[in-house]
C-alpha cells in the first residue's frame, strides 16, 4: 500500500490485499498515513516492528515495497535540491545538513560541504538503517556491520569525554600527531568529534565486545590518553593549591589558644586538613524519656527538662553550630560490667531479664516496690524508676560519654561536653543512688585503660555532692587520680562520704584527694573559695601528676540558685569557665566534661554555656574586681589547710602553695609575679657574674711601668 499519490479507493484496495495475505489492516492503514505526511522514519520503524509479527512471505513483500518507496523519495529529494540555488557559504551547508538515516555515525548526505563528504545526489545503501530480518530471513552481515560501528563509537575515549566538544586546535594537533606516524585520521571520525557526538550507553544485556583495534586507532587512543593525563595533572595541582590556601586561611582564623597544630591526612588527589580545635557535643532526646510514672516533673529535681533546656540554650546562643555534634549510643552490658557487678547490670540495664530474675538472689524485692509520695516507683526516695525507659536512658547516657571520650582521646576532637542524664557519679558497684544508675565517667575511664592503654587519667568532680561511686571504683588504682571539690560539713551532707583523710588504699594511697569544704553555709562558698582551692590544691597536684586524659564530672549544683538541701553555695557560671580554662592546660587539652547534677534550669544553662565557650577558646569575661580582692572565708581556709596537711607527704607541690592560702587572688598573683621577677633577677645576676669572671680570667692584668 506504499504509493506517493493515492486515494481512498486505492487504500481500500491495498487493505483488502493485505487482509488476504494475513497482514494487520490497522497497521497497514497507519503506515499509509505516515507515508502521506512524509514521516519516513516512523514508517520504517512501524514496518520493522510489523515484520516481526506476521508471516515470512507477507512481511518480506511489504518490506521490499517500503524500501523501494524510500529510495525513490530520496532520489526525488536530491534531484529537487540540485535544481535550487544553494547559499555560497560552505559552512552554512554543513551546519544545516541533517541525517536522513538513523545511522548517526554516517556523515550528512543531503548537501555539499567543504569537508569532502559524498557528492549530493549519490546514494549508498550502506548508510540506510537496515531493516530487521525475521527468523526465516536472517541478515547476519548487516547486524555484524552495525555492531562494529557501535563498538568503534564506544571504544573511542574521545567520545566519552565529559568536558564538551573538542576544539579545533586540539583536533588539528591530534591530526598532526597521528599524521607524523603516516596514519592520518579519517574525516568522518573528526566530524563526529566536532559535533560532540555521544556514544550509545552500555547495558547489562549488551556487554562491550572485545575486538582488536587497528594500528591507527591504537595510536589515536595513546595520544588522547596522554593529553587527558596531562589535563588531569594540571587541574589536580591547581586544586591542591587552592585547598591549601583555603585551609591556611581557616587555621589563621582559629582563636583557640590550645590548638597547637592541625592534623594533615594525605589523600589520593589532595591533602585533607582536619582541625581538631573544635569541641564535641553529644546529646540524644531519648534520654528525656527517663521520668517518673506519675508524670509530675515539678516534684522531681532530676527531670527531662534539664538537658532539654541546656540543648536549647546552646542552639539559641549559636555555640552548638561551632561544635561537632556526634551521635550517642547505648553502652553494652560488657562495658557496664567494667565498673558494676553482673547482677546490677542485669537488674538495671535490661528489661526482659529483670522480669525473669529472682530479685531475692541479687537485691531485696522491696527495692522495686518503693512507692514514692508522688505515686510513682523508685529504688529510693529520690531515684525514680521507669520500667519502660529508665534502663535504655541510663545505658544511652553511658554510651554517649564513652563515645565522646574516645573521640577526644584518639585525637578526632580537641575536647568535648556531654549533655546526658541520668547522672552517674553516685552509682556504686551494686547500688544505685542519688538519681544515678551507672557511673558514666568511671566506665569511660576503665575503657580508656583497657582499650587505649591510657596510663594516667585525672578525674575532677566539682559537683557539690561527693562522687562516692567514682571514689569506690578507683580507690586502690594509682593510674587514676580522683580529685573532688564538694560540700562535706563533717559528713552531714549527702552522701556523707568524701572526708579529707580518705586518701586511697594499697597502691592507690595518695591518689584520692577530697577537697571537702566544712562549715555549712555560714557563709556559703563562692567564687573566691573555689578559685583559691584550684590555685592551691587542685592545679598543683594535677600538674605534678601530669595526666594523659582529663575527665570532669561536671555537676552545676554549686551554682547560685539551688536550695540548701541540693547545694546552697553561691558560685557563678563565670567561675566554671575559668576552672575549665585551667584544666585545658593539662593533657594537651584532651578534656571531656560530662553533665552530672544541677537542677536549677537557669543556673545549669548559664554554667554549661560558660564551659562550652571556654572549650571553644573564646575570650572569657573578666573576673570582677570584688572577687579578685576577696579573700577566702575562714571555713574554706581551714578546710584547705587540712587537705594540704594530709596530702603534702604525697605531693611535694602542695608545700609551696600553703603560704598563700589566706591571700586573695590579686595578692597571690602579685606574689607570684614578685617571685618570678626575683628569680629572673637572680638568674640574670648569676649569669652576669659568671661572664665577668670569665673575662677576668681571659684578660691579663697590666704591669706597672718601672720608675
Amino acid at each position: 500500500g506504499c504509493r506517493v499519490n493515492f486515494s481512498r479507493r486505492a487504500i481500500l484496495k491495498d487493505v483488502y490485499s493485505c487482509r488476504r495475505k494475513g497482514i494487520c489492516v490497522y497497521a497497514c492503514v497507519f503506515v499509509c498515513m505516515c507515508i502521506e505526511y512524509k514521516y519516513t522514519h516512523l514508517c520504517l520503524l512501524l514496518s520493522w516492528s510489523l515484520c516481526c509479527c506476521v508471516g515470512a512471505v507477507a512481511s518480506t513483500e511489504v518490506k521490499m515495497r517500503l524500501q523501494e518507496f524510500v529510495l525513490n523519495k530520496k532520489k526525488a529529494l536530491a534531484q529537487r535540491n540540485l535544481n535550487h540555488c544553494l547559499p555560497s557559504d560552505p559552512r552554512y551547508w554543513y551546519g544545516k545538513t541533517q541525517h536522513s538515516s538513523l545511522d548517526q555515525s554516517s556523515p550528512p548526505q543531503t548537501a555539499l560541504s567543504a569537508y569532502n563528504h559524498p557528492v549530493l545526489g549519490t546514494y549508498d545503501s550502506k548508510d540506510d538503517f537496515p531493516l530487521r530480518k525475521t527468523a526465516s530471513e536472517p541478515n547476519l552481515k548487516l547486524r555484524s556491520r552495525l555492531k562494529q560501528k557501535v563498538t568503534e563509537r564506544r571504544s573511542s575515549p574521545l567520545l566519552r569525554r565529559k568536558d564538551g566538544p573538542i576544539t579545533t586546535a586540539k583536533k588539528r594537533s591530534l591530526d598532526v600527531a597521528v599524521g607524523l606516524g603516516g596514519l592520518p585520521l579519517p574525516s568522518p571520525s573528526v566530524s563526529k568529534l566536532v559535533r560532540g557526538h555521544r556514544p550509545l550507553g552500555r547495558t547489562q544485556s549488551a556487554p562491550l565486545p572485545q575486538q582488536q583495534c587497528g594500528q591507527a586507532q591504537a595510536l589515536q587512543q595513546l595520544v588522547v590518553q596522554q593529553q587527558h593525563q596531562q589535563f588531569l595533572e594540571k587541574h589536580k595541582q591547581l586544586f591542591q593549591q587552592q585547598q591549601q590556601q583555603h585551609i591556611i586561611n581557616k587555621v589563621s582564623e582559629c582563636v583557640n589558644p590550645c590548638c597547637q597544630s592541625c592534623i594533615i591526612t594525605p589523600n589520593l588527589f589532595m591533602c585533607v586538613y582536619v582541625c581538631v580545635c573544635v569541641p564535641g557535643l553529644v546529646y540524644d532526646s531519648l534520654m528525656q524519656k527517663h521520668q517518673c510514672m506519675c508524670g509530675n516533673t515539678t516534684s522531681h529535681p532530676e527531670h527531662a527538662g534539664r538537658i532539654q533546656s541546656i540543648w536549647s540554650r546552646l542552639q539559641e546562643t549559636g555555640l552548638r553550630a561551632h561544635c561537632e555534634c556526634i551521635r550517642g549510643r547505648k553502652a553494652s552490658l560488657e562495658e557496664l560490667q567494667t565498673v558494676h557487678s553482673e547482677a546490677h547490670v542485669l537488674l538495671y540495664g535490661t528489661n526482659p531479664l529483670r522480669q525473669k530474675l529472682d530479685c531475692k538472689t541479687y537485691m531485696p524485692t522491696q527495692a522495686f516496690k518503693n512507692m514514692l509520695p508522688c505515686g510513682g516507683i523508685g529504688v529510693d526516695s529520690d531515684t525514680i524508676w521507669n520500667e519502660v525507659h529508665s534502663s535504655s536512658a541510663a545505658r544511652l547516657a553511658v554510651g554517649s560519654v564513652v563515645e565522646l571520650v574516645f573521640k577526644v582521646a584518639s585525637g578526632e576532637l580537641k575536647n568535648g561536653f556531654a549533655v546526658v542524664r541520668p547522672p552517674g557519679h553516685h552509682a556504686e558497684e551494686s547500688t544505685p543512688m542519688g538519681f544515678c544508675y551507672f557511673n558514666s565517667v568511671a566506665i569511660a575511664a576503665k575503657l580508656l585503660q583497657q582499650r587505649l592503654n591510657v596510663s594516667k587519667i585525672l578525674i575532677v568532680d566539682w559537683d557539690v555532692h561527693h562522687g562516692n561511686g567514682t571514689q569506690q571504683a578507683f580507690y586502690a588504682d594509682p593510674s587514676v587520680l580522683y580529685l573532688s571539690l564538694h560540700r562535706y560539713d563533717d559528713g552531714n551532707f549527702f552522701p556523707g562520704s568524701g572526708a579529707p583523710d580518705e586518701v586511697g588504699s594499697g597502691a592507690g594511697v595518695g591518689f584520692n584527694v577530697n577537697m571537702a569544704f566544712t562549715g555549712g553555709l555560714e557563709p556559703p562558698m563562692g567564687d573566691a573559695e573555689y578559685l583559691t582551692a584550684f590555685r592551691t590544691v587542685v592545679m598543683p597536684i594535677a600538674n605534678e601528676f601530669a595526666p594523659d586524659m582529663v575527665l570532669v564530672s561536671s555537676g552545676f549544683d554549686a551554682v547560685d540558685g539551688h536550695a540548701p538541701p541540693l547545694g546552697g553555695y553561691k558560685l557563678t557560671a563565670k567561675c566554671f569557665s575559668y576552672l575549665t580554662r585551667q584544666l585545658m592546660g593539662l593533657a594537651g587539652g584532651r578534656l571531656v566534661l560530662a553533665l552530672e547534677g544541677g537542677h536549677d534550669l537557669t543556673a545549669i544553662c548559664d554554667a554549661s554555656e560558660a564551659c562550652i565557650s571556654a572549650l571553644l577558646g573564646n575570650e572569657l569575661d573578666p573576673i570582677p574586681d570584688e572577687v579578685l580582692q576577696q579573700r577566702p572565708n575562714a571555713n574554706a581556709v581551714h578546710s584547705m589547710e587540712k587537705v594540704i596537711e594530709i596530702h603534702s607527704k604525697y605531693w611535694r607541690s602542695l608545700q609551696r602553695s600553703a603560704s598563700t592560702l589566706g591571700c586573695s587572688l590579686s595578692e597571690a598573683l602579685q606574689r607570684d609575679t614578685e617571685e618570678a621577677e626575683t628569680v629572673s633577677a637572680m638568674a640574670s645576676l648569676s649569669v652576669a657574674n659568671k661572664h665577668i669572671g670569665n673575662r677576668a680570667e681571659e684578660e691579663p692584668m697590666e704591669e706597672e711601668a718601672p720608675m
